[in-house]
């Protein structure tokens, strides 16, 4: 089961890891291109780094599993 979840996880990768680049490359002009894709790559890092900060602090125990699993199905799809 943990080796799926590993794999699907793979899978999106290329989704967050290359996407900014060709955001990037379509929207910006030459000399913008280099800080808009670091500035997306930075806010994806802080993104992930911000959801183990908030997953510890909205889920002091095991009930609080579903309804913080509930709140990002929310933010997911009002995002």
């Amino acid at each position: 089961r943990v080796y799926l979840g590993f794999f699907l996880v793979g899978l999106s990768q290329p989704l967050y890891q290359c996407t900014p680049a060709l955001l990037s490359a379509s929207w910006f002009p030459e000399k913008e291109r280099t800080m808009a894709t670091g500035v997306a790559l930075n806010a994806n890092q802080l993104g992930i780094g911000f959801a183990f900060i908030f997953g510890t602090v909205l889920v002091g125990n095991s009930d609080d599993i579903v309804p913080y699993f509930g709140l990002l199905s929310l933010l997911s799809i009002l995002a």
